[in-house]
């Protein structure tokens, strides 16, 4: 009787990772990071658990994206060439107060916790520092795009500044 019930646990958890996964695959996740490992791995990680994940190298090719395509979430590195995180932040923030934003960094240049709080001060909702936990990471997408129902690509264009 027990192995019977635990079988039918089991099912049960399946089925709705199933649902999850499956009502993830209409949340678009932006990803803007030059290294290119680390973003491969945010990537990986988010379509394993069933998001759309979109890649930019640095923040120019991120905002050209986000003129391009509806993002439900943008997770974008401080530390880049062309434009740096902080800019992006600052040019979604410009046209766009509702889209989530999570930015992430190593430190680089300025001392971590300084740089993190700048990013917080420009609009980002949450803030991670490298090298990144997976769980905490997935936790955070999690509940950023929790009231998420259905956006994506059916989701207009954001207007951005360049």
């Amino acid at each position: 009787m027990l192995i019977g019930l635990v079988g039918s646990m089991n099912q049960n958890k399946i089925q709705s990772f199933d649902d999850t996964a499956s009502n993830r695959r209409d949340i678009v996740i932006l990803i803007i990071e030059d290294d290119n490992s680390i973003r491969k791995a945010i990537a990986t990680l988010l379509t394993r658990q069933g998001y759309t994940a979109l890649e930019a190298t640095n923040g120019r090719e991120g905002v050209n994206i986000l003129k391009d395509f509806g993002v439900d979430l943008v997770i974008t590195d401080i530390f880049m060439p062309t434009m740096d995180g902080l800019e992006v932040i600052r040019s979604i923030r410009k046209t766009n107060k509702s889209l989530k934003v999570i930015a992430i960094s190593g430190g680089g240049q300025m001392h971590l916790t300084e740089c993190l709080r700048w990013a917080s001060a420009f609009g980002a909702n949450k803030t991670l520092t490298k090298p990144i936990k997976h769980n905490e990471l997935l936790d955070i997408v999690d509940e950023l795009t929790s009231n998420i129902t259905r956006q994506g690509f059916d989701q207009p264009p954001m207007e951005v500044e360049r």
